[in-house]
């Protein structure tokens, strides 16, 4: 996740020009993740909330346009919300969006989107102790 996060902050602004893509929508959503975890792993409070406040950014903006009935972004939104839960120690929250996540994109075939909650899920089944979830999810 280091390396992502340093990959982040060279990329600087690309909202701008990736604005109303398909790009900018993966952009956002996997800033949002990247900055999930950097925040996680920031060793200053600084740098943490700063990682914590463009994350709250992303899920923000993904939310708006969840709320424009995006159909293609609901499991997305979910992952994100997931793993925001599990940033703020919300653990029942975290496995119900890690879950939504999962079943929503496997009933709408995103099958990357589906791989890449199982595998969140895991790691985050593996952080609270829950090593039977985390096999499951790991296999998945």
């Amino acid at each position: 996740w280091e390396e992502a996060a340093e990959m982040l902050i060279s990329a600087g602004n690309v909202q701008d020009t990736l604005f109303a893509t398909f790009a900018g929508l993966r952009w956002t959503i996997l800033e949002g993740i990247i900055s999930m975890k950097a925040t996680r792993f920031s060793k200053k409070m600084s740098t943490s909330l700063k990682w914590r406040r463009r994350a709250c950014k992303a899920v923000k903006r993904v939310r708006g346009w969840a709320k424009k009935k995006n159909p293609n972004i609901e499991h997305s939104l979910h992952l994100l919300e997931a793993e925001l839960a599990s940033l703020k120690g919300k653990k029942k929250k975290a496995i119900l969006h890690y879950r939504h996540a999962i079943d929503t994109a496997e009933k709408n075939c995103f099958l990357q989107d589906q791989a890449l909650s199982n595998e969140l899920a895991s790691l985050y089944f593996a952080s609270i102790g829950d090593t039977t979830r985390m096999s499951i999810h790991r296999e998945n």
